[in-house]
């Protein structure tokens, strides 16, 4: 899909109630599904390995939800890369954890917030920065055309964006140093073997990056999960300071620890994780390929 079409849907959608745009999202991802496309086998796959304990029935259920969540996501971005502050800043129905976070920046540390793909993290990045102005990190596409199209959607209210390279490092480093704010996905998985390590996550083991982590040990910053939860109207952001195992110095524990904060996070609403993302992969490579199709 080329990129005006992409900036022409999302405008599109921009226009809309969120209400009308989010069933817009949920009719594309019933296409997904009755398409069996690779969002819904990956899906199920993920459903299957985090919930072994819930019938079939239940699986292809939390599957078939997650993937309408999914096209949520990409029905709200309209809004989102493309809305006023004011518009934004309306969307947040309910704001939890804040009085944490400003206690740690009073004390004059940095903090790095953890944001899992929970609910609609692209929002939450967008919002804590209207509160706590901040850094984040990206993966550059291949395409150009889209790099500079989500890192103007992404800084357009003062958001520093920088790409995954040494360089990105770097400036994250001084931002912390610096006693200001990053943000970071915690569960997207690093190409760089260096980038990570082989830690459980709903029981199974997966390549976590350790980045964000480091980060904030090298920088005595303090570690805040973030997450947009969706619900009716718009979203419950939540703010909530991590577990004193993520600055455990054995980065397998911390991440082990890291995992299951995030696991806690989504027991609510274990749909609006992105289970469309292969997940469970592991680096160096053990065990089966859970994703291939026989």
């Amino acid at each position: 899909m080329s990129v005006f079409l992409i900036k022409r849907i999302l405008q599109a959608l921009s226009h809309l109630p969120l209400s009308v745009a989010r069933s817009l999202g949920r009719a594309l991802g019933r296409a997904v599904w009755l398409l069996g496309l690779r969002e819904k086998h990956v899906a199920l796959v993920n459903i299957r390995l985090a919930y072994p304990d819930l019938s079939n029935r239940d699986q292809q259920r939390l599957a078939y939800r997650s993937v309408l969540a999914a096209g949520e996501w990409f029905a709200e971005l309209g809004v989102v890369w493309m809305g006023t502050e004011a518009q934004l800043r309306k969307l947040a129905v309910a704001v939890e954890g804040s009085d944490g976070v400003i206690a740690a920046r009073d004390e004059g540390h940095g903090v790095v917030f953890l944001a899992p793909h929970v609910g609609n993290w692209e929002y939450a990045g967008l919002f804590a920065n209207m509160l706590y102005p901040m850094a984040c990190l990206y993966e550059p596409p291949e395409n150009p055309g889209i790099e500079d199209f989500i890192v103007k959607a992404r800084g357009r209210f003062g958001m520093v964006p920088y790409p995954t390279t040494p360089k990105g490092v770097v400036g994250l480093t001084r931002t912390l140093k610096n006693g200001q704010t990053v943000g970071i996905l915690p569960d997207q998985v690093p190409r760089d073997l260096s980038a990570g390590c082989n830690a459980p996550f709903m029981g199974e083991p997966c390549f976590t990056p350790t980045l964000a982590v480091k980060l904030a040990q090298k920088t005595g910053s303090k570690l805040f999960y973030l997450a947009a939860i969706r619900v009716k109207g718009g979203y419950k952001v939540r703010f909530i300071e991590a577990e004193s195992g993520l600055y455990d110095p054995d980065m397998v524990l911390a991440m082990t620890s890291m995992n299951q904060g995030i696991e806690r996070l989504i027991t609510d609403c274990p749909e609006q994780y992105q289970w469309t993302y292969k997940r469970f992969r592991t680096r160096p490579v053990t065990g089966p390929n859970h994703y291939h199709k026989d």
